[in-house]
């Protein structure tokens, strides 16, 4: 049986293994240049509820960040019962806002806009409740007579010590480098629905550079070469396009871990270049998608040490090297790689055998020793099939 006629095969066999999304250590390596306390602003400010409300109705409170955290994720028991701790006057939880400064080169318009790390749901629930009004209480535990009531029903008393509840919030200040806040947030994110590395990168990046990787991950060369299998979910998808991103854009070789630091500084130069190499580096991952599949077909982002084994999970870190590399090649070499796929394919399973490569797409992906190997090593058998018989 050929090469190909495997891969036809595989694509009859169970879909157990295809469905998984191969785990990575990642980001575990320790941080070789510490960060400088003098960099880490976050400042304590003495807030009220009313006060923050007012923030939330003039919409410098932003729920739309996309956090891949829907803002409305309670019920009206579990609202509503949080505007019962503050009537019984229960302290609440401190609030985390990421403060972003818009129109900032315009004194007129110039104003503070907040991003919630930590309280999404519990600024929701106060925005249904006293900006929206459309939250009328209900399974009240203790003020149980109250059940039924919106806030403009409440008596003038109550509605006055929701206003006066004092809250802690904790601002990330604007100037606080990107991979310091990431930190921070990671540290922050501990409780609740956490958010994942990417979804926290999501977040820090809102505009351009989120809506970009949005934009890729969504293309039909990227789900046809990874078998329509990564689940947008958590944001899964964008880690892997991030990973080509990041690496499009910063040279594997100026490469230091940790691999989530490296992650989101090359996440936030998207915004910084032109939309002409935005659009070159979006035809270079399609290109790179396309040569991908016509190469391995359904094998695609694999590792494999034997034409006989069975086709394993999609590879994190094969998907980031192969993306990157392919991307960048010529129309021309791209198209002799593709003419030469067999014999690539057969460079591609020999590299495979070898522990130290197999060591650098799986347990220590966020080395640096595995960074430079996986690249140092695809270059060169890229350039092997490449060259003259």
């Amino acid at each position: 049986m050929n090469y190909d006629e495997i891969v036809a095969a595989f694509e009859k066999e169970d879909r157990e293994d295809a469905d998984r999304i191969e785990e990575e250590i990642q980001g575990n390596a320790p941080i070789s240049v510490p960060f400088d306390p003098n960099l880490i602003r976050i400042r304590r400010d003495p807030f009220t509820l009313g006060e923050l409300i007012d923030k939330i109705e003039y919409n410098e409170v932003n729920f739309n960040t996309s956090f891949q955290r829907k803002s409305d994720l309670w019920d009206g028991t579990k609202q509503s019962r949080l505007i019962e701790s503050v009537l019984l006057r229960l302290p609440l939880p401190a609030f985390y806002f990421d403060e972003v400064i818009e129109n900032e080169d315009n004194i007129e318009n110039r104003r503070s806009v907040w991003q919630v790390i930590d309280g999404l749901q519990r600024c929701s629930a106060f925005n249904h409740f006293i900006v929206k009004k459309d939250l009328a209480l209900e399974n009240l535990e203790f003020l149980t007579r109250f059940n039924g009531m919106k806030y403009d029903e409440l008596p003038r008393e109550l509605q006055r010590r929701i206003q006066q509840t004092p809250i802690t919030t904790y601002i990330v200040e604007k100037g606080t480098p990107e991979e310091v806040k990431f930190n921070i947030f990671k540290r922050i994110n501990t409780g609740g629905l956490v958010l994942t590395a990417q979804e926290i990168r999501h977040a820090m990046n809102q505009g351009i550079a989120a809506d970009f990787v949005a934009e890729l991950a969504v293309m039909p060369s990227f789900k046809q070469a990874t078998c329509y299998i990564i689940s947008p979910e958590r944001m899964e998808d964008r880690d892997f396009v991030t990973r080509f991103v990041s690496f499009y854009l910063q040279d594997y070789k100026s490469y230091q871990p940790d691999l989530d630091s490296f992650l989101t500084k090359g996440m936030s130069q998207i915004k910084n270049i032109t939309q002409e190499q935005r659009g070159k580096m979006k035809q270079g991952f399609e290109d790179a998608m396309v040569a991908a599949y016509k190469i391995f077909g359904n094998d695609a982002f694999r590792k494999r040490t034997d034409i006989e084994d069975r086709r394993k999970p999609l590879n994190k870190a094969l998907f980031e090297v192969l993306s990157v590399l392919l991307g960048k090649l010529s129309l021309e070499e791209r198209d002799l790689l593709i003419k030469r796929g067999k014999r690539f394919r057969e460079k591609f399973i020999e590299l495979n055998r070898d522990d130290a490569f197999r060591y650098s797409i799986s347990s220590g992906t966020g080395q640096r020793d595995s960074v430079i190997r996986r690249y140092a090593e695809t270059i060169r058998i890229i350039n092997e099939t490449l060259s003259n018989d």
